[in-house]
């Protein structure tokens, strides 16, 4: 996170919350430009924005209560599946991972895997109520659901790994929280006179860029995964509706000449 791209989500947030008058609340990130700062940079109709107090998110910030640590739960559950199925099929660097496919994990996570009754204790747990009810306290371990910390015991033996760390350590590792740093000019100095960055050296760039897909090729991918869902012993009609949907919205697309 930096200050340049919380500004331009600011911008964006404010304006989708045209038409209403929200509290945005906020932790005090050195990214988050600072209220007095920020009000003559921006102007924003829709949000009046709240910065908590210093050393209070670990109690009263859902996310940080326990939103987090069930995303980052779900989301290793779902990058050691997809290690392990590389590993199966012997990809070279089964580890390795571009931004966009960790995007992807992410929005499955967030999407399909965290549950809404995590969000609804970890807002009871903070005692951020829509009505005035009494609450009865919530304790720390159901923030979490234990069926994916087994899950994740039960891959990290799979995996094999040496001297692997305990799984609630893994999920809170405390360098994660650490967001966005500020660099002093000292600091800078001294890392351009300790490591000085050759004239000509040019940064790596191993990412690939994506080849463009023509609606025909989706089209018979959609039907392979069709066939092959329904050569299982026990046929999910949810999914080949999903599948169907899918291939309808491309032809769809394609009568429209959108693609």
């Amino acid at each position: 996170m930096t200050q340049v791209i919380f500004l331009e989500w600011l911008k964006g947030f404010d304006a989708q919350m045209a038409g209403r008058n929200v509290l945005l609340v906020m932790d005090n990130c050195s990214a988050h430009i600072p209220l007095m700062q920020l009000a003559s940079i921006v102007t924003i109709r829709n949000t009046t924005v709240f910065y908590l107090p210093p050393n209070t998110t670990l109690k009263i910030q859902p996310c940080d209560v326990g939103i987090i640590q069930s995303l980052k739960a779900y989301y290793r559950r779902r990058f050691n599946r997809l290690l392990i199925q590389r590993l199966q099929d012997k990809v070279a660097d089964p580890k390795k991972i571009d931004v966009l496919e960790a995007m992807h994990i992410n929005v499955a996570t967030w999407s399909m895997d965290v549950k809404p009754k995590t969000i609804h204790n970890c807002f009871r747990h903070c005692r951020i109520l829509t009505t005035d009810v009494d609450v009865t306290p919530v304790s720390e371990e159901p923030l979490i659901d234990l069926e994916v910390i087994k899950d994740l015991e039960e891959q990290v033996q799979e995996l094999r790994y040496w001297n692997p760390m305990d799984i609630r350590n893994l999920i809170n590792y405390p360098v994660e929280r650490e967001v966005a740093y500020v660099p002093t000019q000292k600091e800078i100095v001294q890392d351009l006179s300790t490591n000085p960055v050759p004239e000509n050296e040019v940064e790596a760039d191993d990412s690939q860029e994506s080849i463009p897909m023509k609606a025909n090729e989706a089209l018979q991918c959609a039907s392979l995964l069709q066939q092959f869902w329904m050569q299982q012993d026990i046929v999910n009609h949810e999914m080949l509706v999903g599948i169907q949907t899918v291939k309808d919205k491309i032809n769809i697309m394609r009568s429209s000449k959108l693609v």
